[in-house]
């Protein structure tokens, strides 16, 4: 099954998101101090749209080369997975909100998973069904951009500081 189009459009999804996010940033100077918690959360929302944007963009490189997209998933999910537990309580901090603890909850497993299925094929094979590797590493994705939109709103919306 050719995947490329669903790929094609999760990569410029997340890039879009990526460049309105910039704009929410730039707009709000409290989220551009580099020494805040907003800051830290800022970053956190960026790297939500820039992890699954790039292995899409990766996976179209060459989908027929497992070793290319197999690779380039592992070290997105291993490197969200470790941005997500790092930046969560800076996301908590900021925003004062629980739910930011949800968002740790939910997306260090499903990154966690976007590298297992890549680095185990046959774990992929088990947990599939009827669906590829590839299938189930976009449904991942999916469930990514879902938690990123989430950290966003919650960061966008959180109270400027007043200094």
């Amino acid at each position: 099954m050719d995947l490329s189009a669903f790929y094609g459009v999760v990569a410029a999804v997340n890039f879009t998101l990526l460049g309105l996010w910039w704009v929410t940033t730039k707009d709000r100077a409290d989220l551009a101090d580099p020494g805040s918690a907003l800051h830290r959360a800022a970053y956190l929302v960026s790297l939500q749209f820039v992890v699954p944007g790039t292995v899409a963009l990766l996976s179209q490189v060459a989908p027929d080369v497992p070793a290319l997209w197999r690779s380039s998933f592992t070290f997105a999910g291993l490197v969200g997975a470790l941005a997500v537990a790092l930046l969560v309580p800076a996301l908590r901090d900021a925003t004062g909100r629980r739910a930011a603890g949800r968002v740790l909850l939910c997306a260090v497993p499903v990154y966690l998973a976007v590298a297992a299925v890549a680095a185990i094929p046959p774990l992929g094979a088990a947990i599939r069904g009827d669906l590829t590797n590839l299938q189930v590493e976009a449904l991942l994705l999916c469930a990514l951009v879902f938690l990123g939109v989430q950290a966003a709103w919650m960061v966008a919306t959180a109270p400027a500081r007043r200094d």
